[in-house]
């Protein structure tokens, strides 16, 4: 197979780099009619709901954070347009993130030695092409990375490049619409791994991401679970939401799961050696695309102030009336 021209595949990249309050809708009209079916979208009124939500995070005295038009959407998106449920994520994600894993959003530099051979390990590939129901796949190798002293990087800095990819994913507008699909990957998955991601981002980083993540989790498909992996949900799987405990599925062979998710959609090391059909490419050419993408001149200095200057909270400046709203997990009610 030609070396694949990744160019195409990810339209909604760019949308990392929109700043400012202007907002010019680039969905297709189908996607159109499906945000304002599902999500109670109103093109007329989307501008007056984001300046709302913006008016209510510049009264907060705790937050310093992005307050882009395209940014704010995820969160009113995923909480269908309801300004309390979009407030409330809003401010666990930031929150629960500045204070128990600030290395998933803070402080990212895409361009240190770590982020290069994180992106040679591969544990996380945001894959090309959408299915067809428009949902950006997400393939998570959780044996996909090093485990050892010397590997030259630590769990801050697996969370760092989980972290830029989610910033570049969560922007995509058709993205935020059709949501996403997680394909996780047991193979090769050891208790080193589970030790090496913490205990404690054992028990707050999954719930964190399935509840109050502003994305739309619409599968989820377990493949090659070992006991590693079943003893890793079984901690996680009281923090997760009954509505996404539904969209869990398991596989322990391809064949099917290719029922559920067509072959050409998979890196050609998932498909058998025999498949001439269309296929994703390889693990290695699509991260090394987004990795030349990351840390372009403009995406670099784009996620560097995502993550520096527009990710904080403060919290002895958070006011008292409502403190009680985030004091714990939220599994919001909602799609």
């Amino acid at each position: 197979m030609a070396t694949r021209d990744y160019g195409g595949c990810f339209p909604g990249l760019d949308d990392i780099l929109l700043d400012g309050n202007k907002y010019v809708c680039k969905l297709e009209p189908k996607w159109v009619k499906k945000a304002k079916e599902e999500l109670h979208e109103d093109p007329k009124e989307r501008d007056a709901a984001v300046d709302q939500f913006r008016q209510w995070i510049k009264q907060q005295p705790h937050y310093s954070v992005c307050t882009d038009t395209n940014f704010l959407l995820q969160f009113l998106r995923r909480c269908k347009f309801s300004q309390l449920e979009a407030r409330t994520m809003f401010d666990i994600f930031h929150s629960k993130i500045y204070n128990l894993i600030p290395s998933w959003m803070c402080n990212i530099d895409t361009k240190t030695s770590a982020m290069k051979k994180l992106f040679r390990d591969m544990p996380m590939v945001l894959l090309p092409d959408r299915d067809s129901e428009g949902r950006r796949i997400i393939l998570w190798r959780a044996g996909g990375y090093q485990t050892g002293k010397d590997c030259g990087y630590t769990n801050e800095d697996l969370f760092g490049y989980v972290g830029c990819l989610f910033m570049c994913m969560m922007r995509e507008e058709v993205t935020q619409v059709n949501g996403v699909v997680i394909l996780q990957d047991g193979t090769g998955q050891t208790l080193k791994h589970t030790t090496f991601f913490g205990i404690e981002n054992v028990k707050n980083g999954p719930g964190l991401f399935y509840n109050n993540f502003p994305a739309r989790i619409k599968d989820v498909f377990m493949y090659n679970m070992g006991t590693v992996m079943e003893a890793f949900m079984a901690i996680i799987w009281p923090f997760i939401s009954n509505k996404i405990k539904e969209r869990f599925s398991y596989y322990s062979n391809l064949e099917e799961l290719y029922k559920k998710m067509p072959m050409e959609l998979f890196p050609k090391e998932y498909l058998p050696d025999d498949y001439t059909g269309p296929h994703a490419g390889t693990l290695s050419q699509i991260s090394t695309y987004w990795y030349e993408r990351v840390t372009s001149p403009e995406l670099h200095k784009r996620i560097k102030t995502l993550s520096t200057e527009q990710f904080k909270v403060d919290e002895k400046k958070r006011p008292k009336k409502g403190q009680d709203e985030v004091a714990s997990f939220r599994k919001l009610n909602i799609d």
